[in-house]
């Protein structure tokens, strides 16, 4: 990495993060709406909720979560079933943010915790809301995995839950994956 880089993030100035945010939400929005045209049947909207946990924090990926599911219903042409899960995606920059900062990141089996307490985290608030607001189907991918288990004998909670763990296990695992590589590689340059 270019040495002035280096020293702009080390001190991670507001503009910084303010910039990484931007990019972040740009990046997550167009990753998701990407797999949802080529029928990927993964959320892939927090890799960069998860980076930028990872190397700027709580807040700053917080904001990240919010932000990307507000750009997603602009995508989108505002369908309004997006913006109940910034409470997902939010508490995705938190908890990472937050295992990061205990150090979760110095260890793989620490990397290996963060992807099941995000994967499980998310598959339980996913599942909650879907449940609450929207009855179980939101005309998302997942749905079809969720009636095919709702079919099954499952309750709508219990379908909704199941789907996304499994879904959530995968998706999370790429972005906190990613998200490692790119903080160990900062880290490596004594940046964080």
């Amino acid at each position: 990495m270019n040495q002035n880089i280096l020293s702009i993030l080390g001190k991670r100035s507001g503009k910084i993060i303010i910039l990484s945010i931007i990019i972040s939400v740009l990046l997550n929005g167009l990753i998701n709406l990407t797999g949802d045209k080529l029928g990927i049947p993964l959320f892939l909207d927090s890799i960069f909720t998860v980076v930028t946990a990872a190397l700027f924090g709580i807040i700053p990926g917080i904001l990240t979560g919010l932000f990307t599911n507000l750009f997603q219903e602009v995508l989108r042409g505002f369908p309004l079933y997006l913006y109940p899960f910034a409470i997902v995606n939010m508490t995705t920059g938190l908890l990472v943010g937050i295992l990061v900062k205990h150090g979760y990141f110095s260890t793989f089996f620490g990397v290996f915790l963060v992807i099941i307490f995000t994967a499980f985290v998310n598959s339980l608030l996913g599942a909650i809301i879907v449940t609450i607001v929207f009855g179980g189907i939101t005309n998302e991918e997942v749905d079809y995995i969720v009636k095919v288990i709702i079919m099954t004998g499952q309750s709508v909670f219990s379908s909704a839950f199941i789907a996304r763990i499994f879904i959530n296990l995968v998706d999370k695992g790429i972005a906190v994956l990613l998200a490692y590589l790119i903080y160990f590689k900062v880290k490596q340059e004594n940046v964080i």
